[in-house]
């Protein structure tokens, strides 16, 4: 395949639409104008009754999930308890970014990407404060208005963030590099045209991936195709290497753009049309060379999600009536146990502390055991809280930040991580639902609510530890 200067990536998030309303207000107050690099930076609106942790910037979230194969788990979270985690309130919310689609944190720096309204793009904000540091302007929303789910990725000084050119002729997605303390973008890596025409890397691509200081991703190269698999140098965007996808494939494959899990030297993707008879295939490829390691080729034709944790590749897949969660060795690919849960809704995963958690989209949550899959606890006592929602795990707690609550509006919500049972939500906020990964540090929950929102423990909640 030919070597290209630029790539796309392109992210939906199936199951998570977002409610694009041109002029709507948002909640909280007025709208913040974004803060450009140089500019002075704009305030969060913000509460001073509950505690925000002064080591913000000892500990980071970096990535989608935490860690390099997404588990949605932080060990290290010690403040927030479920002895206070009830006494939950809004620290601050900026309401200058409407519904966003990604938070990570590094260096007691929150970056989100916002692709509702008209400054899309990626913000950096100090984790404490709120306040706004600078604004990229990346053009996240594009001329579709549909790069519906978007997580940057923070390697050294640099955050790697899904863009796009923000052109009808063509419009051409992609990522880019930014530097994480000015804003300034230092390279952008596009996807090559097609026939003429734009690239449809919108449906087939991830949000990026760091691992060992490469940044991963799977990238669409033109229409109907099935999409590259990539490392990239975070310093510079230029490809590492590159496993190519397969020719006219449009329906295979991953249905998520959730980015690539890797641990023990492989990264592990979907190749679809490449098994036997067209078989979509789960492959753990070489992180240095991407050379295969295994595949496994029994995946239904869409996996909806893979993560990594403890030793095993855990894979969600919607097959028939159930959800079907499959766990494989990580380093040989052999098949461990399946699981399978009522509903085949869109579904994502977390693992933590030998268990697996799923968020069966509209039906519930579910903690499996990671020996051997068997149901521990199941809750789906009011199961539209976390519907849409992805999950993170910390400190015996597991969130969600759901498209539910009243009038389908969002809510986060916190399980107890032994039993399921529900321990506290923040009901509905917002007008309209765009969950996105709760992320969970230094005694702060960052979150979606219609806009951002930091959540912290009140004083009182805080002598509950």
């Amino acid at each position: 395949m030919e070597a290209i200067r630029k790539i796309a990536t392109a992210l939906i998030l199936m199951g998570f639409p977002l409610a694009f309303t041109s002029g709507c207000a948002a909640p909280g107050g007025t709208s913040i104008a974004p803060a450009s690099p140089g500019q002075q930076p704009a305030q969060s609106s913000a509460k001073q009754s509950v505690h925000l942790n002064p080591n913000a910037g000892t500990a980071k979230w970096a990535q989608f999930g935490y860690d390099s194969g997404h588990s949605g788990y932080n060990p290290l979270e010690d403040t927030i308890t479920t002895q206070n985690v009830s006494s939950l309130q809004t620290a601050w919310n900026d309401t200058s970014i409407i519904q966003p689609g990604g938070i990570v944190v590094d260096g007691g720096v929150a970056y989100v990407n916002d692709m509702g309204q008209s400054n899309e793009g990626l913000y950096a904000l100090d984790a404490a404060t709120g306040a706004q540091k600078w604004y990229a302007n990346l053009n996240l929303n594009g001329s579709w208005g549909g790069m519906t789910h978007s997580v940057s990725a923070v390697s050294g000084n640099v955050v790697v963030s899904p863009c796009s050119n923000g052109s009808s002729s063509p419009f051409l997605t992609g990522l880019c590099g930014v530097n994480a303390r000015t804003g300034k973008i230092l390279w952008t890596y596009y996807c090559s045209q097609y026939q003429g025409g734009g690239c449809s890397g919108i449906v087939n691509g991830t949000s990026p991936a760091v691992y060992n200081k490469l940044v991963y991703a799977q990238i669409t190269q033109g229409v109907n195709e099935q999409p590259d698999t990539e490392a990239l140098d975070p310093k510079t965007g230029n490809v590492v290497w590159d496993v190519a996808g397969i020719y006219h494939c449009p329906d295979g494959g991953d249905a998520s753009s959730d980015p690539l899990p890797a641990a023990n030297g492989l990264v592990f993707a979907v190749l679809a049309c490449q098994g036997p008879s067209g078989a979509t295939e789960i492959c753990a490829l070489s992180a240095a060379s991407g050379a295969e390691a295994w595949c496994d080729t029994t995946s239904n034709i869409y996996v909806g999600g893979l993560i990594a944790g403890a030793g095993k590749l855990y894979v969600v897949e919607s097959i028939g009536s159930n959800t079907v969660v499959t766990a494989l060795d990580a380093t040989t690919g052999t098949q461990a146990w399946t699981a399978r849960l009522p509903g085949s809704n869109y579904a994502k995963l977390a693992t933590a502390n030998n268990r697996v958690f799923v968020n069966d989209g509209g039906i519930g949550i579910f903690a499996l055991s990671a020996h051997n899959g068997r149901t521990k606890w199941s809750y789906t006592a009011n199961a539209n809280l976390t519907q849409g929602g992805v999950l993170s795990v910390a400190n015996g707690i597991v969130y969600a930040d759901g498209g539910g609550g009243n009038n389908g509006n969002v809510a986060l919500t916190a399980l107890n991580e032994s039993t399921g049972s529900l321990i506290w939500t923040s009901g509905s906020i917002g007008n309209g639902a765009a969950p996105v990964t709760p992320v969970i540090l230094n005694g702060t929950v960052y979150a979606g609510c219609y806009t951002l929102c930091a959540f912290a423990p009140s004083p009182s909640g805080l002598r509950k530890k």
